[in-house]
């Protein structure tokens, strides 16, 4: 069940009634009390809390202004200054509020900021925010059949509700329109009221309402004699029982309307915001120093790469130090793996080469084939077959590429690789 909580600034201060509607907006009378705000929040408990906040007719004045149309759109910012003739004091201190329009006429209700303001500001500090605000007369039931007249807001109305709380008399003449009035001064207000609506032979019927029957009565005898007679029902009703589905101002509007709760977000997630911004600012300075140190470790790799460049390259441009590098072990290094090998066939083939009879001219070593090339010369051309058949009996491949004689000396080229090569 959703419930909503309505609030009643109470005649000494700082003291509040309360009381509780269900969802269908009727009042749980049992839960009515009254007393200071720090009990008002022992009662609610922790969290946000929003309440319907009723002000004393005595606070607020309700009237009916005349507009154009083409000033329909811009009738809340000239209130202030369409009134500024019959408002009594400075329109600076007093907050306006609109209510229904209809026909050229539209139902106007202002307060003073500053008591207003108060009201705020005492509810504040207990979590406790106004959604809506309603004028307390406005809310008096209008039971009478008017019948055909529609009229709302005018000074024909058909019926008045009058009802006694608190040595205090509220009005309600038209849908819209109503007062309070201390108890003294009711007789006279209702006979001002008759005048300047210039009420003659159409007097209004009268609901009178009021917790006791001597209430009742003394509300009855409070009225002018004229509308003695006009009264239509007496009740005895509770100070709650109020018709809260009817339309009526609601001056949380301009200055009070309802607006986001920034504030109050901030409490709720304030130690959270700060938690996680620290956790920022520590992620941050660790990011820092971690970018730092690597610049220093990068630095300190760069001068070790230099160095380790200078002392193979020697002097000269440096670009790229590892490709350069490679490009010069890659000049150097054969390019197959039988090439890499030139080490274990030199060991084999030189025994072989060390004999009288032939003579090595020249070693050739070919880098990407991985071949010795032999140039050889020999008195007979059977020494050099000896020597080819020396060199494969040491697991060597000895292949005769030419051979050519001159006189008594015979030369031949040799090509010395490992067997699958």
């Amino acid at each position: 069940m959703t419930k909503q909580l309505l609030l009643y600034p109470d005649i000494a201060p700082d003291q509040y009634q309360w009381c509780w509607l269900d969802d269908e907006r009727r009042p749980i009378l049992d839960s009515a009390a009254e007393g200071d705000l720090e009990r008002l929040s022992s009662i609610l408990g922790e969290g946000h809390h929003s309440v319907w906040l009723l002000l004393p007719g005595t606070k607020v004045v309700t009237r009916e202004l005349e507009y154009g149309e083409s000033e329909r759109k811009h009738l809340q910012r000239m209130l202030p200054f369409q009134l500024e003739e019959t408002v009594i004091g400075d329109i600076d201190q007093f907050h306006f509020a609109l209510g229904p329009a209809l026909d050229g006429r539209a139902a106007v209700a202002y307060v003073e900021k500053p008591w207003l303001r108060t009201i705020f500001a005492q509810l504040e500090p207990f979590q406790i925010e106004i959604t809506r605000c309603s004028v307390l007369p406005l809310l008096l039931p209008l039971t009478a059949d008017i019948g055909d007249i529609e009229k709302a807001d005018t000074e024909e109305y058909p019926h008045w509700t009058l009802q006694l709380h608190n040595d205090e008399v509220l009005v309600r003449y038209a849908p819209s329109l109503g007062y309070s009035v201390e108890q003294s001064q009711a007789r006279l207000s209702l006979e001002l009221l008759l005048t300047a609506q210039q009420r003659v032979d159409n007097l209004p019927s009268l609901d009178l309402r009021a917790g006791t029957d001597e209430e009742l009565a003394t509300l009855e005898a409070l009225l002018p004699s004229r509308l003695a007679e006009r009264v239509e029902r007496r009740q005895r009703v509770r100070f709650w029982d109020l018709d809260y589905l009817a339309p009526d101002i609601n001056l949380c509007q301009g200055e009070f309307s309802q607006r986001l709760p920034v504030e109050r977000w901030w409490k709720d997630w304030r130690n959270l915001v700060v938690a996680a911004a620290a956790c920022f600012l520590v992620y941050v300075g660790v990011m820092v120093f971690q970018v730092r140190t690597l610049e220093q470790q990068n630095l300190a790799v760069r001068q070790q790469i230099e160095q380790a460049f200078r002392a193979a390259m020697g002097p000269g441009r440096m670009t790229n130090p590892e490709v350069q590098l490679r490009q010069a072990v890659a000049e150097v290094q054969p390019a197959s793996a039988a090439g890499r090998l030139v080490t274990p066939v030199l060991a084999d083939l030189l025994p072989a080469l060390a004999n009288d009879e032939t003579t090595v001219r020249s070693i050739a070593y070919a880098a990407n084939s991985g071949e010795i090339n032999l140039s050889v010369q020999a008195s007979a051309f059977s020494s050099i077959e000896t020597l080819r058949e020396r060199i494969a009996e040491r697991g060597l491949q000895a292949e005769v590429l030419s051979a050519s004689a001159q006189g008594d000396v015979h030369s031949a080229r040799l090509r010395i690789r490992q067997p699958n090569s």
